[in-house]
């Protein structure tokens, strides 16, 4: 199994530059209240979750493992977030798809 970490380096930078830019976001939607900028924030959030997602499966086996797992359910929470820009009623189950992944990758990372 690879993790997040054996993703080639540009990719690498990507992920992290877009994660700063999320939380400079959040930050200053949280501050502003302004909801364009909410809007942004989490349609990067989707994007950031799909690609953290895609890039998993990549190096997966492809097999039923929890990193599979993990990169499943961060696309489908990444997408489920950016359809939550229409469908606002999505959000909460977008959040939760991905915390989900979260902690499977964390899983699979550190329980080997």
């Amino acid at each position: 199994m690879t993790t997040l970490e054996d993703a080639p380096p540009l990719v690498y930078r990507t992920i992290v530059v877009s994660v700063v830019a999320y939380f400079l976001l959040f930050g200053y939607a949280t501050i502003t209240g302004d909801p364009l900028v909410w809007d942004v924030a989490d349609a990067l959030f989707g994007l950031v979750a799909i690609g953290v997602g895609a890039v998993l499966y990549w190096q997966s086996s492809r097999r039923l493992e929890p990193i599979t797992a993990a990169a499943t359910c961060l696309v489908v929470g990444g997408a489920t977030q950016v359809a939550g820009l229409a469908v606002p009623e999505l959000d909460l189950l977008a959040s939760i798809t991905v915390f989900i992944g979260i902690g499977l990758y964390v899983y699979a990372v550190y329980a080997r």
